[in-house]
């Protein structure tokens, strides 16, 4: 009898948990665009905080490869750095103001430059 050829995924390690579902996904999506193989695991979990430790229920985000974590810590890192910034953009293109964390427009959707 020949022998499974499901691939063994020793290596996958858990690398952040989130407070929120979105966050999850936003961390993960990122990661996955630059061909960090990263998946969400836990986010219908939540509502079983209290019964489990909030660590074990809350969302999770989990890497196929343990040698891509020091790449993906400058991603969540760079994440972390946005969420922080303060103020606000004006629109080259439309004049309109738009928070310093949105990288487009939500006038016109033209790419927002950073004011320095």
């Amino acid at each position: 009898m020949a022998a499974s050829r499901r691939p063994v995924r020793a290596n996958v390690i858990r690398f952040y948990v989130a407070r929120a579902r979105y966050d999850a996904f936003l961390l993960a999506d990122r990661l996955n665009q630059l061909g960090i193989r990263a998946h969400v695991f836990n986010q219908h979990a939540q509502s079983i905080v209290g019964d489990v430790p909030p660590d074990v229920a809350q969302p999770q985000v989990w890497l196929e490869r343990a040698e891509d974590r020091d790449r993906a810590q400058v991603v969540l890192d760079r994440i972390e750095d946005e969420a922080r910034r303060g103020g606000e953009h004006r629109c080259e293109v439309c004049g309109e103001s738009s928070p310093a964390t949105f990288d487009l427009c939500w006038n016109c959707g033209r790419a927002l430059t950073p004011s320095v």
